[in-house]
């Protein structure tokens, strides 16, 4: 069923995006599972990742996140160092099963797993527009459950997939593909993926072909500058500041991309829309809704 908005479903990423924000010690976002990688490698290989490294893949499947440390140079030298040969994807998968896990489940993200302030405020306000709610994320699916067990206020929440429930994980749509099945939705474009890993959470919205938005002083990508940019199959994809100018300037953006395209006879740049917090998401969709036939003239 349709919404009362230009939107049906927003899917949300976990950490960094609605819970578990910039930590004081490290200044970094979504310090939970992080933090679970580090002393997971630690713990079981005896080898030393830097913060620096685990951060490349954010928002990958955990596994998979613990394969590409082991793989990195200098860690991949620790482990030969220790163990007489290189490590394989079975020493990760050995990893994330006994020493990832536990760590993330018991110890990591109880504690970090409370909504952000003005959150739930924010669900509701969707819930008021018929717009359903789902979370997705690169944790597997016992941990998304235990996290969202621990941020409460489930009944807001219409649907979630962990990353080890699909064929592919981030940043293949899969997981938003099958929300969209359980709801019995099936317009992409009216759907909208919301997440603070770039460019990982905006290249699922751009493969799902709906709409993204990136946040910029919650989770892992900060400042707003740090949101560039970049091409996917010959399409650019741009951010917006949304905040920092006026509607009138936004329709007039948007405008001159459909002319350029026009001109040129290239495709529409794709708008990556930024945001400071997710808890400002209710005044996006406020302002979409103002220029709908134009903003959705782009996707």
């Amino acid at each position: 069923m349709a919404s009362k908005s230009l939107v049906d479903l927003v899917v949300f990423d976990l950490g960094g995006t609605i819970c578990d924000g910039v930590d004081k010690a490290t200044g970094l976002g979504n310090i939970g599972p992080i933090n679970a990688i580090v002393r997971s490698l630690k713990k079981i290989w005896d080898v030393d990742v830097s913060y620096d490294i685990v951060l490349q893949w954010m928002a990958t499947a955990k596994h998979e996140h613990l394969n590409r440390c082991l793989q990195w140079p200098s860690v991949k030298a620790q482990f030969v160092a220790k163990h007489g040969r290189e490590p394989t994807r079975d020493d990760a998968m050995f990893c994330f099963e006994n020493g990832f896990k536990p760590i993330l489940e018991q110890e990591e993200m109880p504690g970090r797993s409370a909504p952000f302030e003005g959150v739930i405020d924010m669900f509701k306000a969707l819930r008021a527009k018929d717009i359903k709610i789902g979370v997705d994320t690169g944790f597997y699916a016992k941990a998304v459950r235990i996290i969202l067990a621990n941020f409460g206020h489930n009944d807001l929440i219409d649907v979630d997939v962990g990353a080890d429930e699909v064929v592919k994980a981030r940043p293949a749509p899969y997981m938003i593909f099958k929300m969209m099945a359980e709801l019995g939705l099936m317009d992409v474009r009216r759907i909208m993926k919301v997440g603070d890993v770039y460019p990982m959470d905006v290249l699922e919205g751009y493969n799902l072909g709906g709409i993204s938005v990136g946040l910029y002083e919650t989770g892992n990508t900060r400042p707003a500058s740090a949101w560039k940019a970049f091409n996917v199959e010959g399409r650019q994809v741009v951010p917006v500041d949304w905040f920092t100018s006026s509607l009138a300037d936004k329709e007039k953006l948007f405008k001159g991309w459909l002319r350029d395209a026009a001109e040129r006879g290239t495709r529409v740049p794709y708008p990556m829309i930024l945001i400071p917090h997710a808890k400002q998401l209710t005044e996006v969709i406020n302002d979409l809704e103002k220029i709908e036939p134009l903003f959705t003239s782009l996707l």
